[in-house]
């Protein structure tokens, strides 16, 4: 965070606010126009589209140093996805006029916000792909394979981001538990093979 405002003018540093909302508390609608962005400095957010069916479909995972909604700001469009907050959260709130003034007298924070949209667009771009074209046991393998020994993934938390039906999903991840891939208890997911689990998706 701190490398984030390093350069930060004051004139732009003195109009932040610091906001604070309880988990699920926090929500930014798909389709709406805001006219502030956001930075966050604690907690999580997700980052999600309905479908048309009404489907929650998770997008990304934002957290600690991640800016929200600042190529909507920037264009003046609506949100092309909604955001609520999974935990607790501490963020950094600025109106358009300051933001733009911030890309104009920080040359250093235009270059690194532009390599970070790139990054998004990338990241996105990746994920529609596996929403598209990857099998069901594909999607599971991707996410799982983010994990590392020590992480847990709830089980409703990895529903989201898989574009398949629970109980598709729910086969998957017993046929990875079987294999001692993975371990569950009451929904929480661990993985204890992540060798076997890249062999596997190398199968896919």
């Amino acid at each position: 965070m701190s490398e984030i405002l390093k350069h930060c003018p004051y004139s732009v540093l003195k109009r932040f606010q610091v906001e604070s909302h309880a988990k699920g508390r926090f929500n930014l609608e798909q389709g709406t126009i805001y006219s502030e962005i956001y930075i966050v400095v604690q907690g999580n957010l997700d980052i999600f589209i309905l479908s048309d069916s009404g489907r929650k479909i998770t997008l990304d995972i934002y957290g600690p140093g991640n800016f929200i909604g600042e190529h909507e700001l920037l264009q003046e469009i609506p949100f092309s996805s909604s955001v609520q907050s999974l935990s607790d959260v501490v963020l950094l709130k600025l109106s358009r006029e300051a933001f733009k003034e911030w890309l104009e007298l920080d040359r250093s924070f235009s270059k690194n916000l532009t390599e970070s949209l790139c990054k998004q667009i990338y990241h996105l771009s990746k994920r529609i792909e596996s929403y598209s074209l990857f099998s069901t046991k594909r999607q599971v393998i991707e996410v799982l394979s983010s994990l590392s020994k020590s992480d847990y993934l709830d089980r409703q938390a990895l529903l989201k981001r898989i574009s398949s039906t629970p109980r598709s999903v729910d086969r998957i991840l017993k046929e990875l538990k079987d294999l001692e891939i993975i371990e569950m208890d009451n929904g929480v997911i661990k993985l204890t093979n992540p060798n076997l689990l890249i062999e596997l998706g190398s199968k896919e």
